[in-house]
């Protein structure tokens, strides 16, 4: 998939210089710079996702706890 937006950036660029006559550089630097993006996006996204499974965990232990006390209560 990063090679095809590479590429299709690339070819955008062609036409941005056809178009407005002005230059804009696609390198392996901006490619490897995408590929960096992703990664810290990736993590951030990991952390966010356990973050929410912990807190639905703790959430559905607080809801057993209380359905075994109202079971208890109607006892």
């Amino acid at each position: 998939m990063f090679k095809v937006i590479h590429q299709s950036v690339e070819k955008e660029s062609l036409s941005f210089m056809d178009l407005m006559n002005r230059s804009n550089h696609v390198t392996p630097t901006s490619f490897l710079e995408q590929l960096n993006m992703y990664k810290d996006i990736l993590a951030k996204k990991r952390i966010s996702v356990v973050s929410a499974k912990k807190r639905l965990e703790i959430g559905l232990d607080v809801m057993e706890k209380a359905n075994y006390e109202i079971i208890g209560l109607q006892k």
